[in-house]
């Protein structure tokens, strides 16, 4: 366990008694089931389990369900949300599943292992506002409008006409923070990123990319997005896929933190987080190849001379403090 609560001083601390670890992003719901493997259980394959999760001493993981280009996206929610609800309600270790004000205090509270549910990608909507509530009562709570390609809501960073948010898309990002979803704003294409911040009313959340400049990958995120995030009082959360952090054939926790520090030069601690994105990549850093790895990275860290309360909001106390916002 990481206990990065002790590493931050009571005076440090302010208003929070609490700063938890938190991983914005990971794709484990999905690739568990193409794999035949269950979240609840160890496993010796792909990037993180529950209990793997525990081991490496994360406290909140927000888990994506992204349907892509699959037919008939919804139905196939429905039914990966079916196998979830039966898994988790047998699990007799289960973490708190986040889908309430209340449940949120009960994990703050109790500081045990968190889960949040949310859609990468809006296609399951099938363009349908009243899918979205049928989602947010299953217990979908974050919402990205596209992944790679066009849809009926806004572009995706794939898209070579980029032509900004629809209008249903407004309509979804309305309907979405009227029930009290957040907005990922994670694949969207430049001009679907910059009406999506402007349009929405929550503080910006990215979950997963990292930074054009240092990496020129269409996913990351330009200067002038980084300043858009931390201009709406946003957090981004830095992904762990090899290929949005450099061109060199075996990156490692070294060019990450390339990333790490441009953002904390550019924007600042407060905006910054993890969102690994692990099981929804196909390789890893050389160093960092599952959640268990983790505490090498926090060692690196460290290292590099960031202070302890920096660390600590990173590893999760800025999106404690935008998670408790949103949803309480």
């Amino acid at each position: 366990m990481l206990n990065l609560a002790k590493m931050v001083t009571d005076e440090e601390r302010g208003l929070s008694a609490y700063w938890p670890v938190i991983d914005g992003h990971a794709d484990t719901v999905v690739q568990a089931k193409k794999e035949g493997r269950s979240f609840f259980h160890y496993s010796t394959r792909g990037h993180l389990d529950l209990p793997r999760l525990r081991q490496a001493g994360i406290d909140l993981q927000v888990l994506a369900i992204c349907a892509g280009k699959r037919q008939n996206p919804y139905r196939w929610v429905e039914k990966l949300l079916d196998s979830w609800e039966e898994e988790y309600q047998s699990s007799p270790d289960r973490p708190i599943w986040i889908k309430s004000p209340g449940d949120f205090l009960r994990w703050e509270r109790e500081k045990g292992t968190g889960v949040i549910l949310g859609l990468e990608g809006a296609e399951p909507l099938e363009e349908s506002l009243d899918n979205l509530e049928k989602l947010y009562a299953r217990g979908i709570r974050i919402l990205s409008l596209t992944w790679n390609h066009p849809n009926s809501f806004a572009c995706g960073s794939g898209c070579r006409n980029d032509s900004g948010l629809t209008s249903l898309g407004k309509e979804v990002i309305r309907l979405a923070e009227k029930l009290g979803m957040l907005l990922d704003l994670s694949h969207l294409a430049p001009k679907s990123f910059r009406e999506a911040i402007f349009f929405s009313r929550q503080p910006a959340f990215v979950s997963h990319a990292n930074i054009y400049d240092l990496c020129p990958h269409p996913r990351n995120l330009t200067a002038e997005q980084v300043r858009a995030v931390a201009a709406k009082e946003g957090v981004i959360g830095l992904t762990f896929y090899p290929d949005f952090i450099s061109k060199n054939p075996m990156p490692g926790c070294a060019e990450w933190l390339f990333h790490l520090e441009y953002l904390l030069q550019r924007a600042g601690a407060d905006h910054i987080a993890l969102g690994g994105d692990f099981d929804g990549i196909e390789k890893t850093l050389h160093d960092l190849q599952e959640v268990r790895d983790l505490p090498y990275l926090v060692g690196m860290m460290v290292a590099e001379g960031l202070e302890e309360r920096t660390v600590a909001k990173i590893l999760g106390g800025n999106l404690y403090a935008l998670f408790k916002k949103v949803f309480t």
